[in-house]
């Protein structure tokens, strides 16, 4: 084969395979990288089209931002990485020194975890003036330690005069309290500012417009609604009284202004039925069970 042959061979072969590359470029590649750059720039469009609910969005959460930011350097409440019983008796035992006489009962009763923070409950029982009990929840609600009331219940209740004391209005109370805590170290100290002083208020909401005129109790018999049960056997009550002495009780025992009608040992409770001028009141004690004992009634 001559030179001049082989060198047109090799340059056909050359240009076939130029425009083998060259229609596979064009009629393949070219039509899907221009599709490919098509869409990116209508997603370009529509986010440029956008533009003004970004900048809006921005600003939200800028707002959002500024707002916690603030709320965190400005927190006024304390949360430990741990609640101790004993550590949040001694904490009640401040703030009453701090709103004036109150009879307090704390009872434990469980705690719930959800992650890095939790609560543990508290039953608080007791009665106090309604002043010095309106103080006590205030400083609960609003002093460094996060603490929260999450039942409530109140009675206003007349108390005759005794040998020892006289009579007057108290209120009773039986409150669920939550204390938080967090194992977030940053949580267990805070920089802001507390008002430390309630609101003094004017008006006793339990003082009764006409007295009811209870005679007194010149025999300190036991006052069944200012009392706590403690425990019940077959036939026999065991009663803590408003002067902090335990009282044994038996069916048809009196107390003040009426008699013990039922004892029932299974459900842990005591009735009483009062006579309070001429109006006929049934009430009824029931033994507060902590976590433990609770389980040991549910088997």
């Amino acid at each position: 084969m001559s030179y001049k042959l082989r060198n047109s061979i090799a340059l056909g072969i050359l240009l076939f395979l130029i425009l083998a590359v060259g229609t596979y470029i064009r009629a393949f590649n070219l039509p899907k990288k221009i599709s490919a750059l098509e869409t990116e720039i209508s997603k370009i469009d529509e986010e440029l089209q956008n533009t003004p609910n970004l900048v809006n969005q921005f600003n939200d959460l800028s707002a959002v931002l500024t707002d916690t930011q603030k709320r965190w350097e400005s927190r006024n409440k304390d949360i430990p990485p741990v609640d101790i019983t004993g550590q949040s008796y001694a904490y009640f035992s401040r703030l009453i020194d701090l709103s004036g006489e109150v009879k307090l009962d704390m009872v434990f009763t469980g705690g719930a975890s959800f992650g890095n923070y939790g609560y543990n409950t508290y039953v608080l029982k007791g009665e106090a003036p309604f002043d010095n009990l309106y103080r006590f929840i205030w400083y609960l609600e609003n002093d460094r330690r996060l603490y929260k009331v999450h039942t409530l219940t109140l009675k206003g209740l007349e108390v005759a005069t005794t040998e020892k004391q006289e009579g007057g209005v108290l209120v009773t109370f039986d409150m669920t309290v939550h204390a938080y805590f967090s194992s977030v170290s940053e949580l267990s100290s805070s920089l802001g500012e507390r008002q430390r002083m309630p609101n003094a208020l004017n008006v006793d909401p339990f003082a009764p417009v006409i007295s009811a005129g209870l005679p007194p109790n010149i025999h300190d018999l036991v006052e069944i609604e200012r009392s706590e049960l403690k425990a019940v056997i077959p036939g026999k009550a065991f009663v803590l009284d408003q002067t902090n002495a335990i009282q044994t009780m038996n069916e048809g025992d009196e107390v003040y202004l009426g008699y013990v009608t039922r004892i029932d040992p299974e459900g842990g409770r005591l009735e009483c039925t009062l006579n309070k001028g001429g109006i006929i009141e049934k009430v009824e004690l029931k033994i507060r069970y902590g976590p433990q004992q609770q389980k040991a009634q549910t088997k």
